[in-house]
């Protein structure tokens, strides 16, 4: 067997895992409303592989999972790759490691730019398209317009069949409709903005870091605020805005010894818990070297002890000179009740 081989199937297999995992999660995380645009930016070009294939997976699964769930997907490696594979030019590309210069960051900028607007002209052209199929099939009669729903495809694995593909989505299909139902979206409760007020979130609380999340008084609020209820100090960990590199606003919860620890309570939940999931930064260097992260999910029994759920030991060091932003679930042995 090529070992190349394999480890190119390795790769594409645990990036299509990875990104599946994110889109289902993002698609679902507004119920009874038009789900979010998932953006998936590809910038990587290599090298940290021998076999080309290798280095072609994650755009592959990326661009697999782009046309099976219908979301956005733009590539740098594709718009650079011939220059800077075949023609041996390095302004877009570094033979050494992941490490880009100036014009390709800038470069990246340009295709998202371009894609972005490419989107917004497409999306408005299928519109019109769908307007003008509809009133000419319709006699313009808007109750005779047929209603879609919007559902999850299958998820995309090695164990799903051709023979079977009709039948899995037809019950994605009855099983988003009965969830339509159970959650009573068509008689939802609106704000005067129009916007919902019952929370239909699936988590009981989630944040993200900036961009687009909770920068450091937020995070820090929200790590004091639970880690009180516990009752047990923070130890060792503190919110970082790391502007080095200029805006770059890397802002995370970052240990800053050994041994550090925190613990977070949350009291009277309105959600039944049957996961955590953790998103994390693995990368490389004297800072990173040997850390690991021990995560543990415990709640009070009817006899008030703790009882843990689930635990699982995080690396943070990467083996190669680049860092990854990864997600961690942790199962519950049972469901936590609301």
């Amino acid at each position: 067997d090529d070992p190349n081989a394999d480890l190119a199937t390795a790769v594409l297999d645990q990036a299509r895992n990875g990104l599946q995992q994110f889109i289902r999660a993002a698609l679902t995380s507004n119920r009874c409303r038009v789900p979010p645009l998932v953006v998936h930016v590809d910038d990587y070009l290599g090298p940290q592989q021998d076999s080309l294939l290798g280095d072609m997976s994650y755009n592959t699964a990326m661009l697999q999972l782009a046309k099976w769930y219908d979301t956005f997907a733009i590539s740098y490696g594709e718009v650079v790759r011939d220059i800077s594979w075949l023609e041996g030019d390095s302004t877009f590309f570094n033979k050494n490691d992941v490490h880009f210069s100036n014009w390709a960051h800038q470069t990246i900028a340009w295709s998202i730019g371009f894609a972005s607007l490419e989107l917004l002209s497409t999306f408005c052209d299928d519109g019109f398209a769908r307007a003008v199929y509809n009133f000419n099939s319709t006699g313009g009669d808007h109750n005779k317009i047929p209603k879609y729903y919007l559902y999850l495809p299958p998820p995309l694995t090695r164990e799903l069949l051709r023979k079977d593909v009709e039948d899995k989505y037809a019950e994605a299909l009855k099983s988003a409709q009965e969830s339509y139902v159970a959650m009573a979206c068509f008689n939802k409760t609106t704000g005067g903005d129009g916007n919902e007020l019952e929370d239909r979130s699936p988590c009981i609380v989630s944040w993200i870091a900036t961009p687009g999340g909770y920068g450091v008084p937020q995070i820090s609020h929200f790590m004091d605020r639970h880690s009180k209820n516990s009752g047990v100090p923070i130890r060792g960990w503190k919110t970082e805005n790391q502007l080095a590199e200029g805006w770059g606003n890397k802002i995370g919860w970052v240990a800053t010894q050994s041994d550090a620890t925190f613990t977070l309570q949350f009291d009277h939940i309105e959600k039944d818990v049957n996961s955590v999931t953790v998103f994390y930064l693995r990368s490389y260097g004297e800072k990173w070297d040997k850390s690991n992260a021990r995560f543990t999910v415990s709640k009070f029994d009817e006899n008030n002890s703790d009882k843990v759920m689930s635990t699982c030991d995080i690396a943070g060091v990467s083996e190669d000179r680049h860092s990854l932003t990864l997600s961690q679930e942790l199962k519950m042995s049972a469901t936590i009740r609301k």
